[in-house]
């Protein structure tokens, strides 16, 4: 940024809305926590000096989506307690496993084996089972840090593993603002 503000996006914001970003895998709720808004997120990303930003962000959402991947194989392995309610009082509860949760994910790790193949569907390898995501983030951090202390846009912050996807744009044509649809 050409000069930083005491109310601004400081190297400092920056890095504790990244962290949150890992943490809750939510935009508008990890700018609220360094008290700015996701409009003023997404507009930061789209600088085009903001790379290092753009890449950490990348790397935080990777990171909060393996968090969510392990939340939901925890819910298809050992169920969803249900309560079981009678006259308006608990009872009791029993215990349901979603079972196309649980074809889901299988499916997705390995679709050779478990059918989406046979039906000609395109589906990428099954994610390693190491933390990249958490290196990526960590190294994303490292050169946020990096970029704050010289006080010139660094060099990309290096990213192992797979390359994102470079055909999507961060904002659909026409949405001025880079935020994601409204739902």
């Amino acid at each position: 940024m050409q000069r930083p503000r005491g109310s601004g996006w400081t190297p400092d914001r920056q890095r504790k809305f990244i962290e949150a970003l890992a943490a809750s895998a939510c935009v508008t709720e990890a700018a609220a926590s360094v008290g700015l808004s996701a409009t003023a997120a997404y507009n930061l990303r789209k600088r085009p000096d903001a790379h290092a930003f753009r890449l950490a962000w990348d790397a935080a959402i990777e990171f909060g989506m393996r968090r969510l991947v392990d939340a939901a194989l925890s819910r298809a392995v050992h169920g969803v307690a249900v309560p079981i309610f009678w006259k308006g009082e608990q009872v009791g509860e029993r215990r349901e496993y979603p079972e196309r949760l649980a074809m889901f994910l299988m499916r997705a790790h390995d679709p050779h084996r478990f059918g989406a193949a046979r039906l000609g569907a395109q589906h990428p390898a099954a994610a390693p089972l190491y933390d990249a995501p958490g290196a990526q983030l960590a190294q994303a951090l490292d050169d946020l840090d990096e970029q704050a202390k010289a006080g010139a846009p660094a060099e990309p912050p290096r990213l192992t593993g797979p390359a994102p996807d470079e055909s999507v744009p961060d904002a659909a044509p026409g949405d001025a603002a880079g935020a994601p649809p409204s739902a």
